[in-house]
């Protein structure tokens, strides 16, 4: 009951800074991170060959250009839906492209970027910085792609990609809907307790661009959060963030079968019904 009631207190708090904090556009136009770190993304990464039906290609962020797969399909004269798909952990892998290939049989044009200073990509980590702009352009990056539905294009991501997501969805951009499977929208809590975090984590205002929390009211997009059963603390999480959100915008949680991992299939099942169902 007390872990409630401080959950509770958190959320009325919260929501009550939300309303005089602006947009997070507002916030990181203010305001662009400043990093004591220079350094690539903190993961290890493999070389990459595009398999069949993938090719790679290459968007534009800022002064950036960045490496991404997009998946290939035969040409045809009507639209196509497009997902970009943001990946878990902070390097890209093929099991990042197989756990999403949902998608492409479902008949998406499927766009997975790999952010700044992953995957041997220019740029620095920001941990949550720069990545939400790079998450965006792959966006735009698609709405320029022939065959592709400009109209139709969704952003979703799993694990700290969920949290990107859930950034994203508070930013001005060309997605309709964002989906966050296994996102976390506590960030500050759980970059507090990460080993490489490249900015000053007492500096107010790089945190303030990190807090999800703080633009509940702003978010620009229908948003699905989908969790985990066997994390209660995401599953807490994620219920309340969205109760904030549905105050002035769309918001659905719905918790899936599975572990961190095991849950993606059914919860990408459910976000492609959501997706037929957006008009």
């Amino acid at each position: 009951m007390k872990l409630i009631q401080q959950h509770l207190a958190f959320a009325l708090l919260a929501f009550s800074s939300a309303s005089m904090a602006g947009t997070l556009g507002d916030a990181r136009q203010a305001y662009s991170t400043r990093l004591t770190v220079s350094a690539k993304a903190p993961q290890d990464f493999a070389a990459l060959r595009a398999p069949a039906g993938v090719k790679e290609v290459g968007y534009q962020s800022g002064p950036l250009q960045l490496a991404a797969w997009m998946s290939t399909s035969a040409p045809t004269t009507k639209l196509a839906p497009a997902v970009v798909f943001l990946h878990g952990g902070f390097s890209f892998g093929e099991d990042d492209w197989d756990a999403a290939k949902a998608l492409v049989d479902a008949g998406y044009i499927l766009l997975m970027p790999r952010l700044r200073g992953e995957n041997g990509n220019p740029g620095n980590f920001e941990l949550f910085g720069g990545e939400v702009d790079d998450a965006i352009a792959a966006g735009r990056y698609l709405a320029a792609v022939p065959g592709v539905d400009k109209n139709r294009i969704f952003v979703m991501g799993h694990s700290v990609g969920g949290s990107l997501a859930v950034l994203v969805a508070q930013m001005q951009s060309p997605f309709k809907a964002s989906v966050s499977l296994s996102g976390y929208p506590r960030l500050l809590e759980w970059i507090d307790h990460f080993r490489s975090i490249p900015f000053d984590k007492n500096n107010e205002r790089e945190r303030k661009i990190r807090n999800p929390y703080l633009y509940a009211d702003s978010v620009n997009t229908p948003l699905y959060l989908f969790s985990e059963s066997n994390n209660p603390r995401v599953k807490a999480t994620n219920a309340e963030f969205c109760a904030l959100v549905a105050k002035t915008s769309v918001c659905q949680h719905e918790v899936v079968s599975g572990d961190h991992q095991s849950m993606m299939a059914p919860a990408i099942a459910k976000a492609l019904a959501l997706f037929a169902s957006i008009k």
